[in-house]
């Protein structure tokens, strides 16, 4: 079994198109549990080999186990492994050996701040969890008692929960459909730009060094837990030429408590020319055209902030210091900046409202097996109408 995993771990390791893996191998269905015949379960030591073999197999790709308190002989802090409750919304918090329950208990409840929590949906609650009145809806399904999503998300601090319910027919539809949505949105990281700066630093001959400062903070309720950088990028706006492009990286720490940062790039651009600044996150574990949206308004879905043209004169005409704010987004209505221009301290935009909507459809999944999770490819948009102000 260990000779299983290490191959495993030589084999996929860092590879884009798994999100997170779940240990399995040991239990029922590899879920670490032989219940009701508890006394049958792997020892201790045998768990220990397993934990050990995936913590040292798999260092770049997260991988997550069933419960805070079957871990072997160590506790669950002291393993790189987050937790996944295959019973989410039933058995996600309320009773002492429930799934937050236990991470109580065993003092792992900030293990989410950097490894990842999710799971899957109880599978008799698929066709009623997002209804109006689930508690309700549920009793005429099931006996099985579903509890409040929000308190589940935001206890456990859950990045994805799966349901393949929502992929299947009849799958949701209405205003079930529209809460689908949101439950998914309201899982996971969202990175709220509030303040985009440009200030002039110095100037020489034809060329002018503009610091671009770009306040973002993590409004989610999880970090991105794959490398993510935050890039900034100057064009000549009349020809579409890059005068300079700049990346730098956003650490797990700077993603936690909805605490805000300044990330600072000092761009050298030209004399004498129209400018346009644009800035976006990426990580190079996104898999195809996979982008990360921000959840601001006038952020597209291409995940581009493109601002409004400066116009770069002499280094006799210093450009004005300047600055935009942004509105935090919660829904899914992005506003068009159909065109711009600059006027002293302020960006003025003239703005076209549009709707777009991104579904998550059966198509973005590439493969599932039982122990293979893809996440990235569940991506949604958390944007809202309201455009760049002063």
């Amino acid at each position: 079994m260990v000779t299983l995993i290490q191959a495993l771990g030589n084999r996929y390791d860092g590879d884009i198109r798994i999100g997170f893996w779940q240990i399995g191998f040991l239990g029922h269905c590899g879920e670490w549990h032989t219940s009701p015949n508890i006394t049958y379960f792997a020892s201790s030591y045998h768990q220990n080999q397993v934990l050990s073999a995936f913590n040292s197999s798999f260092v770049q790709t997260k991988i997550q186990l069933r419960y805070f308190d079957v871990t072997g002989n160590s506790n669950a802090q002291s393993w790189n492994v987050g937790f996944h409750d295959d019973s989410f919304f039933q058995d996600t918090y309320g009773e002492a050996w429930m799934f937050y329950n236990t991470s109580v208990t065993v003092g792992a409840t900030n293990q989410w701040r950097n490894q990842p929590i999710g799971g899957e949906v109880r599978p008799e609650l698929w066709p009623c969890v997002f209804s109006s009145d689930p508690a309700t809806d549920c009793q005429a399904i099931t006996t099985v008692v579903p509890l409040n999503w929000t308190d589940c998300v935001q206890l456990t601090h859950s990045s994805y929960q799966w349901l393949s319910y929502a992929f299947t027919s009849p799958g949701y539809s209405g205003a079930d459909y529209g809460r689908a949505i949101y439950g998914s949105i309201m899982q996971r990281y969202s990175f709220f730009v509030s303040q985009i700066t440009a200030n002039e630093m110095n100037c020489s001959g034809t060329s002018h060094v503009v610091r671009i400062g770009v306040t973002m903070s993590n409004v989610g309720i999880a970090p991105f837990y794959y490398p993510l950088t935050l890039n900034v990028k100057a064009v000549n706006a009349t020809t579409g030429s890059s005068f300079s492009t700049q990346s730098t990286s956003v650490p797990i720490s700077n993603q936690l408590d909805q605490n805000s940062f300044v990330y600072y790039f000092n761009m050298t651009v030209q004399s004498n020319t129209n400018i346009q600044f644009s800035t976006w996150l990426n990580s190079s574990h996104l898999v195809g055209n996979q982008v990360i949206v921000f959840a601001v308004s006038g952020a597209s879905a291409s995940g581009i902030i493109q601002l409004p043209t400066v116009s770069i004169g002499s280094c006799l005409s210093y450009i004005a210091a300047t600055q935009a704010n942004s509105t935090q987004g919660t829904g899914y209505t992005t506003t068009g900046l159909y065109s711009s221009a600059w006027n002293g301290s302020c960006f003025v935009s003239s703005t076209t409202t549009t709707t777009t909507t991104k579904a998550v459809g059966k198509n973005d999944v590439i493969s599932m097996s039982s122990d293979i999770i893809l996440i990235f490819s569940l991506v949604a948009i958390d944007i809202i109408a309201s455009a760049f102000h002063c």
